[in-house]
């Protein structure tokens, strides 16, 4: 599933803007900087809750103990780590593209900096190219 389809799944998800945002590679992927193979989306904790009953959606546990909901290709997280992140400024800060709302490029190389995986590597080196940094 190429980006424009990911997107295009999300927005058929109807979610209210100001209670999520995207995430993840989501940013890089909007802006063709990155092919995504899924997509993660911050939530608040009402709109996880509501996701959290509903049948096509399943809760999922990392090996740190953080919970998620995934329904195929997309991740409804109501935390987001590492670091200590402000989910409802990071949503009200979004930028809209596209119709949809996408965490700021800078909040993005700063979680793939404190991340540091091999994979995060690169994207840094492509944020900061496309920022100019």
């Amino acid at each position: 599933m190429n980006n424009k389809e990911l997107f295009q799944k999300v927005k058929e998800l109807k979610l209210p803007i100001g209670e999520y945002a995207l995430f993840g590679s989501a940013p890089l992927g909007i802006r063709e900087l990155k092919n995504c193979h899924d997509i993660d989306i911050i939530a608040t904790e009402n709109l996880w809750k509501e996701y959290s009953n509903k049948k096509d959606w399943q809760i999922k546990e990392m090996a740190d103990g953080n919970k998620y909901l995934c329904n195929n290709e997309i991740e409804l997280w109501k935390d987001w780590g590492p670091g200590n992140w402000d989910i409802k400024q990071l949503i009200k800060e979004a930028e809209i593209i596209d119709g949809l709302p996408f965490v700021k490029l800078e909040k993005v190389l700063e979680w793939k900096r404190l991340n540091h995986r091999e994979k995060d590597l690169k994207d840094i080196e492509i944020i900061e190219n496309f920022l100019r940094i």
